[in-house]
């Protein structure tokens, strides 16, 4: 069987050399690690460029997308500063990013550097204007966290939960590429076919609905109208090469912004550890162990820990669009089978705090809150504290950012 092909990407050789070897030790046995160097990375840009050019040029006819080293690559890090090649041309890696993204076949972008080596977001809005998947420091690309799900037991260690799992969200991404280009779904309203009922639809953040376009009714905003008039598809004047290229936009655009302005704010719609943070009576197993809490922050496995009413209709069932489980909060609000809602006066405190550093739930005595900025009134999250014991050994050499977070 054929490897999945992982390239990385920098001007400096060493850099390119030294992160390939420590993504190759991590990630899975399918995937092959290649570190591109100067002059071919260079090239691999130069070409994308120019099919940018010839996409304008052609005024909407054809373009193929194959045949450049990017196009072939399943997973792309990219890092942001890039000044060997800007003696040539002005280059970042979110220029980069941008035409991998639009203007080539590749899978997955990752962006290195451009916000910190070893950052933690507190905002935790992710950075959705960036054309990168996901934003990460390269100290960071040989964390086991983003490969498979090493933080779903009783050890910790720093893995935000606002990374995807890179080998299922490459999986994703190829189906919802596959999905829409099935079901011809570029001139289908976003919101219906994700299954956004007018009630959920009305309580999206206005910030949020920007981001699908300049249209005052969002609900009405297609596929197509996103890739080509809201500006975090094609940039004005650009033009697609073909129909696919939309297609890979419009799959890959969209779901950051599910990811990092929807599902982020946990009010629209709220994934297992945020749920049961607010209604613990809907925990499976001893809820007086962390054990028992920590297997509701498996992606794979951790709605099956939730005990939700069954034929409620609240589960977001577009799971190709989001990286966890996800359920509409509206709805969930509503359901009198929940005991905290049913009785609100039943409603028990929690012993543990969820921490969004390390995915993992710990004693609310050793977490430290913060207040993100999300369009969402659920904004008190938590991390470990750095001051204990083990938030030291998590927190050693991330920079928590922007540290005025913290005050409040």
């Amino acid at each position: 069987m054929k490897k999945k092909l992982i390239l990385v990407c920098d001007d400096n050789p060493d850099d390119a050399d030294r992160w390939s070897k420590e993504v190759r030790a991590v990630c899975p046995k399918d995937f092959e690690t290649t570190p591109v160097y100067p002059d071919k990375f260079f090239q691999a840009i130069s070409g994308l460029e120019e099919r940018r050019k010839l996409a304008r040029s052609e005024k909407g006819h054809r373009v193929d997308c194959k045949g450049n080293l990017i196009d072939d690559a399943s997973i792309i890090f990219i890092d942001y500063d890039l000044p060997r090649l800007n003696s040539r041309s002005y280059i970042t890696g979110e220029n980069v990013a941008y035409l991998c993204r639009c203007y080539a076949g590749c899978g997955l972008v990752v962006g290195l550097n451009q916000f910190g080596s070893n950052y933690f977001d507190l905002t935790l809005r992710g950075h959705p204007e960036s054309y990168a998947d996901l934003n990460i420091g390269s100290e960071q690309v040989a964390n086991p966290g983003l490969w498979n799900e090493t933080w779903c037991g009783e050890k910790t260690g720093f893995r935000p939960w606002y990374w995807p799992l890179l080998p299922a969200a490459l999986q994703a991404f190829e189906r919802r590429v596959q999905d829409l280009s099935v079901s011809r779904a570029l001139d289908k309203r976003i919101l219906k076919y994700l299954g956004f009922e007018d009630e959920v639809t009305a309580t999206l953040p206005r910030s949020t609905r920007e981001f699908l376009g300049p249209n005052e009714t969002p609900e009405d905003t297609t596929f197509k109208a996103f890739v080509l008039k809201s500006g975090n598809g094609l940039r004005p004047k650009d033009v697609a090469p073909n129909t696919e290229s939309m297609v890979r936009i419009a799959a890959a655009r969209l779901w950051k912004w599910l990811e990092r302005l929807v599902l982020a704010g946990q009010d629209i719609l709220v994934d297992a550890p945020h749920l049961i943070s607010r209604y613990p009576s809907l925990l499976k197993g001893d809820r007086k162990t962390t054990a028992a809490w920590n297997k509701t922050t498996s992606f794979a496995r951790g709605s099956g820990e939730v005990n939700i009413p069954r034929n409620k209709n609240v589960r977001f069932s577009q799971s190709d669009w989001v990286s966890r489980p996800a359920w509409f909060w509206k709805k969930l609000v509503n359901l009198d089978e929940i005991r905290e809602i049913a009785d609100p006066f039943s409603k028990e405190q929690a012993d543990f705090v969820f921490c969004e550093d390390t995915s993992q739930f710990m004693p609310r005595e050793a977490a430290r809150e913060f207040i993100a900025d999300l369009p969402s009134s659920f904004v008190r999250r938590f991390v470990i504290d750095h001051a204990s014991k083990e938030g030291k050994k998590v927190s050693k050499g991330v920079d928590y950012s922007p540290a005025v977070r913290f005050s409040f």
